[in-house]
């Protein structure tokens, strides 16, 4: 019986298929943990169009008193703020920045970055917030706004907006 023989419903496979196979395998095995580790970000993460944070359990009144100082104190404006069934909802306007020479360099034309802040209920009062902020630019090939790579650089440039508000929740909850 040859290697490929299924008369009898078996099939054994030469040595250079098994090594085929188990070469495959592996290179799937690995692909697939490295896609599911840097997809499930954990605690936090970037997507590859967005930094995303879980804010952790707060109060509605807490996080939008912190949400308010963070608007006044960097300038930003609260676009849209909704409220449905368990939902929470908050969403800064966008905003335009210069193209960094990365992104030159992959074409990109025009460059906007907004956050926003979703909250799920756990319990009366009590939300599960997460905070994004989200990149969109616009190419020569594709000149309407898209969603595209987030940069570290403007990751950091938004930094200290998530940790002072983060800090403004933690005194808030504090208080």
């Amino acid at each position: 019986m040859s290697p490929g023989d299924t008369s009898t419903g078996r099939y054994r496979a030469s040595g250079s298929h098994a090594r085929v196979l188990a070469a495959w395998l592996a290179v799937a095995t690995v692909g697939g943990l490295l896609a599911s580790g840097c997809a499930s970000g954990g605690v936090q993460g970037y997507s590859e169009t967005l930094w995303r944070e879980d804010m952790g359990r707060i109060t509605r009144g807490t996080l939008e008193a912190g949400l308010d100082k963070m608007v006044r104190k960097y300038a930003l404006r609260l676009d849209r703020q909704e409220e449905a069934a368990r939902d929470l909802y908050y969403e800064t306007a966008w905003t335009t920045r210069d193209v960094l020479a990365v992104e030159e360099a992959q074409g990109v034309t025009n460059a906007r970055n907004r956050i926003v802040i979703q909250g799920r209920r756990l319990e009366a009062g009590v939300f599960r917030f997460n905070w994004e902020l989200q990149n969109h630019v616009t190419t020569a090939n594709t000149p309407e706004w898209h969603a595209h790579l987030i940069p570290p650089e403007v990751v950091e440039e938004y930094r200290p907006i998530y940790s002072d508000l983060m800090l403004e929740v933690r005194t808030g909850v504090r208080r």
